[in-house]
């Protein structure tokens, strides 16, 4: 078989489903030969919360043989008079063998599990599957990937077997002429009777090569996922079915569509990239087991459709002292929810369940514009500048449906870098906020409003041998105000305005120990706002203070902190003009941390703190609080 007729084979066979090497990992058998050995082991515990995450990827290859684990698990507790957990635990484990250069067969065990101890629809699942694969590399850079084997599935205490087969295929970076071909496909059955999960995923993306200072690349999609759900079955149709759990099928198709256009000189000044992308996308609902009998509005089944045209553009300019960049986007999403009817359902109840669909149905549009600049007034001066523009137009052509709006978005932003010494640097920075919304029936148009978001800060950073901080000062008002509060009486404009300090420092006590400190002040003010006369009147104050200072002690590449973690809210409320305290909360918590780092594999993390609470009319309680983190590449 020659070179050209190659081509046009792998052409026909991979365009459906080519896709680019950066979303290898949604293969399961062929995988990316340079993924690292990993494992991380990480807990928390705060309050009543306890978390527990542990990851293990590791390959090994020994002569002609190839194994690889792969281990996903996390585990959330919730210490309430309700307690709560959640676990979920993923595991494969594949080996294979190399019978050639161009084929290997191999075994892969997969174990999946879920279990949430609140009462959910699908509460307690698992997984279990073995199967037999082999991986044939026909050409460089090509793989085709057949697996078979069985399977175990359950849900909420019902097991379902049966077999598991599909394909996989790759094509990675194949040179073609002067297009550079990207390609990925998967298929996959899971025949779990009565239950049956489905996989179709195809992608195709090709770049033109032609010239340097121009690239061209196109890209299609297409996915499908079927998956079955169990859920509790009513007891008219358990009866007449003869069943336990009723089947309801979730199908979502995607279809992507998009070409991008990057150009390095455009008018020899400027870089160009230009994308268009178009989605269709529909989700598809099935019950299984219907009865006619004891019909509802919930008795249907119901299927969106969208879809969604997307332009992107952006221009860069960078000459001297000045680098720019302008960007523009537009998108249009239309959505569509339907009701599907069925062989002898009552024409009432889909009526009445198409129209509450079809509140549902919206079109919305969005146009974004942003412009990001900076500009070298000289070796220690920099002014940067961005200013960004977002308008929604969001409709819904039902009659019953009062959400249709629009909204105006902008932020300007100034930041100004003054370099005084090679030691010290200061920064001012102001930026403004507003956010109109506007509904466009009366329904609802009591929430429209227009928020003012202002804020000026300044700070600087020393960097020393010896000693080292950064500190900033932030002033910010957010006025919110609403269009018809004369006449509504629940809607009042109101202010929240607030002051930050923080502070982070460093302090060179010797060759082995440092001083450091990190926190911050902030004094919040909420309060009734008259917009005309722009005044407030006060109607709650928060101060909170948050400190850490610890000595930390260094020794080779371990060290050991030592430190308080102290915490203060004080809430206040107003009579008049005066504050009366309200609450106040106070935890302090000698702090201890342990950090080691081996080479560049092995870091280990340990933070715990022992906190003393005292709250107003609560009883003083005491906690404590760690967080452990473990990460190997090995």
């Amino acid at each position: 078989m020659n070179k050209a007729v190659t081509t046009l084979f792998l052409s026909i066979i991979f365009i459906p489903f080519s896709f680019s090497q950066s979303q290898l990992d949604s293969l399961d058998i062929i995988k990316n030969p340079s993924l690292a050995n990993y494992f991380y082991n990480g807990f928390d515990k705060e309050l009543n919360t306890f978390n527990l995450h542990s990851m293990l990827l590791m390959n090994i290859q020994s002569g002609k043989l190839n194994f690889n684990i792969n281990e996903n698990y996390s585990s959330t507790y919730i210490r309430t008079s309700d307690a709560s957990t959640r676990d979920e635990h993923i595991f494969s484990a594949a080996g294979d063998y190399d019978v050639s250069s161009y084929y290997n067969i191999g075994l892969r065990v997969d174990n999946d599990i879920y279990s949430d101890s609140r009462q959910i629809d699908v509460n307690q699942a698992s997984m279990s599957s073995l199967v037999l694969f082999s991986q044939i590399n026909p050409l460089d850079r090509v793989s085709i990937a057949p697996f078979g084997g069985y399977e175990n599935n359950r849900q909420i205490g019902q097991s379902d077997y049966g077999a598991v087969y599909g394909a996989e295929g790759l094509l990675n970076n194949y040179t073609a002429s002067d297009f550079i071909l990207l390609s990925q496909f998967k298929f996959k059955n899971e025949d779990i009777s009565p239950r049956k999960n489905a996989l179709r995923y195809f992608n195709f993306a090709a770049v033109d090569t032609i010239g340097g200072d121009f690239r061209n690349k196109i890209n299609f999609q297409y996915s499908q996922d079927r998956m079955d759900f169990y859920y509790k079955a009513d007891s008219v149709t358990a009866a007449q079915f003869n069943i336990t759990n009723n089947i309801q099928s979730r199908t979502e198709t995607i279809n992507v569509l998009e070409d991008s256009l990057y150009y390095n000189k455009f008018l020899d000044l400027f870089s160009l990239d230009l994308a268009g992308r178009y989605t269709w996308r529909t989700v598809d609902y099935d019950t299984r087991y219907r009865s006619l009998t004891d019909q509802s509005i919930s008795s249907f089944d119901t299927k969106i459709d969208q879809s969604k045209l997307e332009f992107e553009g952006t221009t860069s300019y960078n000459v001297g002292d000045f680098s720019g960049a302008l960007r523009f986007t537009y998108s249009d999403i239309d959505e569509t929810h339907l009701t599907k009817n069925f062989a002898g359902s009552i024409l009432s109840f889909y009526n009445q369940r198409s129209d509450i669909e079809s509140m549902n149905n919206n079109i919305a549009q969005r146009i974004t514009l942003s412009f990001t600049g900076s500009l070298k007034l000289s070796p220690s001066d920099i002014l940067n500048f961005s200013l960004y523009q977002n308008k929604l137009q969001y409709d819904t052509p039902s009659l019953d449906n009062y959400d249709d709006r629009d909204e105006l978005f902008s932020i300007i932003r100034i930041n100004y870098i003054k370099e005084l010494n090679p030691f010290f640097d200061i920064f001012i920075n102001a930026e403004g906020t507003i956010h109109h919304i506007v509904y466009i029936y009366a329904e609802e148009s009591a929430n429209n409003n227009i928020n003012r978001i202002l804020s000026l800060a300044t700070g600087g950073t020393y960097s020393g041998a010896n000693f080292s901080s950064t500190n900033s000062f932030e002033v910010s008002a957010n006025y919110t105000v609403y269009d018809f509060e004369d006449l509504v009486p629940n809607e009042q404009s109101y202010s929240f305005r607030q002051f930050t300090a923080m502070d982070s420092t460093r302090i060179k006590l010797n060759n082995r120990v440092n001083f450091v400190h990190y926190g911050y002040v902030k004094l919040s003010e909420q309060g009734d706002l008259t917009w005309a006369s722009f005044s407030t009147i006060p109607t709650r104050f928060l101060e909170e203070i948050y400190s850490i200072p610890k000595l930390v002690l260094y020794y080779d590449h371990s060290s050991v902190s030592l430190g308080l973690r102290i915490y203060s809210l004080n809430t206040y409320n107003y009579q008049g003009l005066v504050k009366i305290l309200d609450s106040k909360y106070l935890s302090v918590a000698p702090l201890t941390e342990f950090s080691f780092i081996l080479g560049r594999s092995l870091n280990i993390n340990l933070i715990g703190w022992y906190e003393f609470v005292n709250e107003s009319n609560q009883a003083n309680i005491q906690q404590a609080n760690m967080s452990l983190n473990v990460k190997w590449n090995f």
